[in-house]
């Protein structure tokens, strides 16, 4: 929120026109009755220095329940159901002369499932049943729309969450050894130019990145090098699935459902698309990139 300026008790004595209605004295006599309502924005958050740009806030505007239902509404499901009858193959035939179809794919942090928990009184795993009802199930989002759109999987991030508890482990033990120890892929940490530098400092937080970007530069080669569990399974579910079943990124659109906006800011980064695992594309093959997490 934005800050509340504080006048000072003494200076209340003066004379003075008030410039800013929302400005809190002591001063009985002040009425702000009239005044505007107040209204705080995503560029609000964080700090009042400006961490929230005005182009990320437009981003992160179009993240929202609208776009996801008008997105549902724009395009057919795109169907996985019976891919495997013809001697095990797993692509996905094209839909000649219809409208484009899309493969629809959900991914829910567990404080979601917990903030729903808390408002119903429910268990956990009866929240996430909920939400898995709401986003596939036959009587949730498919049994409206135009085409009847509906999202084929619906993923638990905590798959993710544990992977990246695993890497930084890793990471830290590497970086803190005398020894460049191998990592599981047959080449040491230590040896990329991507190492951190000791300490290492984490966080899941994207908006406390975002600060540190932003406020605290000199920081950031102490910065682990890991993706957070929601960039971490955005990228996973893309690339797998792309290959998997032969379908292009750009037609597997993929939700996440997560706690704040700060992940949907993070969702909006340049970093988190298909360019970071996709192989080069060639002048003729030139496009825009796919982002992870679409919304």
């Amino acid at each position: 929120m934005s800050a509340i300026k504080h006048t000072n008790r003494w200076a209340t004595r003066l004379t003075f026109k008030l410039q800013n209605p929302y400005e809190v004295t002591t001063e009985d006599k002040v009425d702000a009755s009239k005044a505007a309502p107040a209204q705080i924005t995503l560029t609000d958050c964080l700090a009042c220095s400006g961490c929230v740009t005005s182009a990320e806030a437009v981003l992160v505007s179009l993240q929202s329940q609208t776009e996801v239902l008008t997105t549902l509404d724009t395009y057919p499901p795109l169907s996985l159901e019976n891919q495997f009858g013809n001697g095990g193959s797993s692509k996905v035939n094209s839909n000649n002369g219809a409208t484009e179809r899309k493969l629809f794919i959900a991914s829910v942090s567990p404080q979601v499932r917990a903030s729903v928990a808390a408002t119903y009184g429910v268990s956990e795993r009866q929240a996430g049943n909920m939400i898995d009802r709401l986003l596939s199930g036959s009587e949730g989002l498919k049994s409206g729309g135009t085409y009847g759109s509906g999202f084929q999987w619906v993923f638990d991030t905590n798959t993710t969450r544990e992977a990246t508890l695993v890497l930084a482990a890793e990471e830290v033990n590497v970086a803190t050894s005398e020894s460049e120890t191998p990592a599981s892929n047959g080449h040491t940490i230590a040896e990329s130019s991507l190492s951190p530098k000791k300490p290492i400092l984490t966080s899941a937080c994207p908006g406390w990145i975002c600060y540190a970007e932003k406020t605290h530069p000199h920081i950031l080669p102490h910065l682990s090098r890991l993706k957070s569990p929601q960039a971490l399974i955005g990228s996973l579910l893309k690339s797998v699935l792309s290959q998997q079943y032969g379908i292009p990124p750009d037609r597997i659109w993929h939700l996440a459902v997560m706690p704040c906006f700060d992940k949907k800011l993070e969702a909006s980064r340049a970093e988190l698309t298909d360019t970071s695992w996709q192989p080069s594309l060639s002048d003729t093959e030139a496009r825009s990139p796919v982002r992870d997490v679409d919304c």
